[in-house]
């Protein structure tokens, strides 16, 4: 593993998510390694009023996926095509069996816990959970990263 990310506030289920425009987003990667995206609306008061809204806004708030970039080599070779058959690629000559993965895991909440001394802080809760499945969401960049959020560019 050459990199990794803690991605808060999204579902790996990419059809569960919004789109870039959609959330606040607070870029940590530097200093503390995690992004946050927080959702907009909860800047509308009324959503804290009807109680299952508010919970469905705590759920989403509190999501943990962890993103693994992976350098390996494998003898294995896919092969992509399009719905009438052809190739979505060819392998080059010079082919050398090195991949790059990228895996995603959500992460699975640790139990309720109340610490003795006051609040904890968000990183002492991110590093309580634990690895959920994992899964293969892009190899050597094929799907532009598989973003979890539909970005504000055009991906080419």
């Amino acid at each position: 593993m050459y990199d990794h990310i803690l991605i808060k506030g999204l579902s790996p289920i990419r059809k569960e998510n919004g789109s870039e425009d959609d959330y606040y987003i607070s870029n940590e990667i530097g200093g503390f390694g995690y992004i946050s995206y927080i959702p907009k609306y909860i800047t509308d008061m009324n959503n804290f009023v009807d109680p299952a809204v508010e919970k469905h806004i705590h759920d989403d708030a509190h999501k943990l996926i962890f993103r693994a970039y992976v350098n390996f080599k494998t003898g294995y070779k896919i092969h992509l095509k399009d719905k009438y058959g052809k190739p979505l690629f060819d392998y080059p000559d010079d082919y050398t069996w090195q991949h790059v993965g990228v895996f995603e895991t959500e992460m699975e909440k640790p139990p309720k816990y109340v610490k003795w001394g006051g609040s904890e802080n968000l990183m002492e809760w991110m590093s309580k959970h634990q690895f959920g499945i994992w899964k293969l969401v892009d190899l050597d960049n094929w799907l532009v990263g598989n973003p979890l959020v539909i970005p504000k560019f055009e991906a080419k």
